[in-house]
């Protein structure tokens, strides 16, 4: 007699799951860790391009730090931080305004133009920690519609940026200092992760005004399934139970 054999529960639980994933367009990437240390000056404008932009005046700063996937995202991960630290300075040696991850602190709102395909930014405050999602390639206008935080809040408890479309980071909980972790969509297509900051003459118009910024942020983040995706891991395992109850080996 031949027995027929059902495959492990681990290896059914991971069969269903993962066809519910694809179902649902949804691919697992191993979850990602970094810290990045963020200049005040890093220029966000500067991200995916070969040199920081300054079409305002004032000094281009320097280019922001890129952490790289390593893969090219699908749907279903998001960003969350753990940590976001340290303070800057945007008008050194004037106003000397000290402002932390928020921006609180900081001299003034931000106004910031769109600038060779990375959009710009509003917001109550200048000085954040903000970020922008790239793809593979350089970043070309036209510049994804600048998100206006003024209307949005930075008390969200998610946020889905487009590719390229700045996007506002602070110490990445819904409270000053406080409150929930906040979670980034991360867009189809992404390959990489940019941090930087906002700055322009006078807060408002073309990107530029680095040269008298001062200090720096460090952020420590990963990038994980949302949890949707586990929910149907879940799903797969409550499938798998309901078939191991229903279904038995049988002889020849």
């Amino acid at each position: 007699m031949i027995a027929k054999l059902l495959p492990s529960s681990r290896q059914s639980a991971c069969a269903i799951a993962f066809f519910a994933l694809s179902t649902f367009g949804i691919s697992l990437q191993p979850a990602l860790a970094a810290t990045l240390t963020v200049s005040g000056d890093s220029n966000i404008f500067g991200a995916g391009h070969a040199a920081p932009p300054a079409p305002g005046g004032g000094g281009a700063g320097t280019l922001p730090p890129e952490f790289n996937f390593g893969f090219t995202a699908g749907s279903g991960l998001v960003l969350i931080f753990s940590s976001v630290t340290g303070s800057v300075t945007l008008d050194s040696g004037s106003g000397n305004h000290v402002n932390d991850p928020d921006g609180v602190g900081s001299a003034s709102g931000i106004n910031a133009n769109s600038f060779e395909g990375v959009s710009g930014i509003i917001a109550s405050n200048a000085g954040f920690l903000a970020g922008v999602f790239l793809g593979p390639s350089e970043p070309s206008d036209p510049a994804p519609l600048r998100l206006d935080f003024t209307i949005i809040g930075t008390s969200f408890t998610s946020l889905s940026p487009q590719l390229n479309q700045v996007f506002f980071i602070g110490d990445a909980l819904t409270g000053h200092g406080s409150g929930s972790m906040q979670q980034f969509d991360v867009p189809s297509g992404a390959t990489r992760l940019v941090l930087g900051l906002v700055d322009a003459p006078n807060f408002s118009g073309d990107p530029g005004g680095y040269s008298d910024n001062v200090g720096s942020f460090s952020a420590t983040f990963a990038i994980v399934p949302e949890p949707t995706t586990y929910a149907l891991l879940f799903v797969g395992a409550g499938l798998l139970g309901l078939i191991g109850r229903r279904v038995r080996p049988h002889h020849e």
